[in-house]
């Protein structure tokens, strides 16, 4: 087929895995990265990931770095930190080849829209696909207007945190007091101790994140006096984390069995208050916060010098407003494949693959929302998903059901 003009949204390791497809099959690929190669990946890049080497990279990746030389690789059963995977892969493919001078660091996307068509125009009509993608941009010299005949939006959630108060909205003073509070997977034993040390932190939520932080937090309380932990919960469940029989990831199962503990018992300088949500947080005078809980027993108040929310994240869809995507109520994902992953009915990520081709399709022809993004405010996303995705949007755009660049050996353009 004729090489069309593909532009790739993100460079974390969705992006680069898209990109490389793309440029292994001959087309024009342009990657649009707001920050830096991996960028989310240096904001939680102590974190050891759940999930082995093996399913972090993909064959046509590694065939690709031993064609440059790289030639050591770790174990297939071993686990790498976030910093560890963009060190030994994510980097090196982003120079590779295939992908040199494809990629365009500090170019944040600001808005997406059709040559010539609004969004209320040939509603659902293939006949979209025959106007090119406008793409707005904005890096350090200014603004600058980009065309692609197709996009994958590859941008992840992780720069568009929830929020803390109850009913998903900030709490009252959530938004004066956001030089108080971080949405991120902190580093408290390293990068952000000086943040957290001998300090009264308020830790907010009960996902995988909240319990790497408790984990964290619970060391950094042993090694520094005066730091605590205030633990607020929705869930009043002793041990509000499922556990998994036979974890095949045991990380995982590491990480839920602590938390259990720490939620059920206690630990040295952390406190659990379950069942509590957020009403509102008033900075004071003297640096600290004051915030105020609610629960079926009423509001209660606390003093704290930082929270800590791990609340979660959502898809940023200001980027596609001026487009026809067909968004699920709940999850804020594309709703194919919002319906697709409702219907496995589990929580258990390992379980979850990448649905299938037609999941990927949206009203809007040629645009494909890729890796966590796609999976909206659901948290079970794998990479090893988001590189089923990849070579399925490539299946829907080249025409070709058994097309697969991870198994075959087809020789890579420089």
């Amino acid at each position: 087929m004729k090489p069309l003009r593909i532009a790739i949204l993100g460079a974390g390791p969705i992006g680069l895995e898209a990109a490389l497809y793309a440029a292994t099959l001959g087309h024009e690929v342009t990657v649009l990265e707001k920050g830096r190669v991996g960028e989310n990946l240096t904001r939680w890049g102590h974190v050891t990931l759940f999930s082995p080497w093996r399913m972090n990279h993909t064959p046509l990746g590694k065939r690709v770095l031993e064609g440059t030389g790289v030639r050591h690789w770790p174990a297939d059963e071993s686990y790498q930190t976030g910093f560890e995977l963009l060190r030994s892969y994510l980097l090196p493919l982003s120079v590779s080849p295939p992908l040199r001078n494809r990629i365009l660091e500090q170019h944040q996307v600001l808005a997406i829209g059709k040559d010539h068509l609004l969004k209320g125009e040939k509603i659902a009509n293939a006949s979209r696909l025959d106007s090119p993608f406008r793409i707005l941009a904005r890096n350090p010299s200014g603004e600058r207007l980009f065309r692609a005949d197709r996009i994958l939006d590859t941008t992840g959630t992780y720069g568009c945190p929830n929020r803390l108060g109850s009913g998903g909205i900030p709490a009252t003073g959530e938004t004066a007091a956001h030089d108080r509070v971080s949405y991120e997977l902190d580093d408290p034993l390293g990068r952000d101790r000086e943040r957290y040390a001998g300090k009264r932190t308020l830790l907010v939520g009960c996902g995988y994140s909240a319990a790497t932080s408790m984990k964290a937090m619970r060391r950094l309380a042993e090694e520094a006096t005066g730091t605590s932990v205030l633990w607020v919960t929705r869930s009043t469940e002793n041990h509000p984390y499922p556990i998994l029989l036979d974890d095949p990831l045991p990380g995982r199962a590491a990480l839920v069995e602590e938390a259990n503990r720490i939620a059920s018992g206690g630990a040295g300088g952390i406190q659990r208050l379950p069942g509590r949500e957020v009403e509102s947080i008033r900075p004071l005078e003297d640096g600290s916060l004051e915030v105020h809980l609610g629960s079926a027993k009423g509001e209660e108040r606390h003093l704290v010098d930082r929270i800590l929310a791990n609340v979660g994240y959502q898809p940023d869809r200001a980027l596609y407003a001026e487009l026809q995507i067909h968004e699920c109520y709940a999850s804020s994902g594309p709703m194919k494949l919002a319906a697709a992953l409702l219907s496995q009915g589990t929580a258990d990520c390992l379980s979850v693959g990448g649905q299938g081709a037609e999941a990927l399709l949206n009203p809007e022809p040629g645009f494909f929302i890729l890796g966590s993004k796609s999976y909206g405010r659901n948290s079970t996303f794998l990479l090893r998903a988001g590189f089923e995705q990849v070579r399925d949007a490539f299946r829907l755009i080249q025409g070709r059901s058994d097309l697969d660049l991870f198994v075959s050996t087809e020789t890579i353009p420089a």
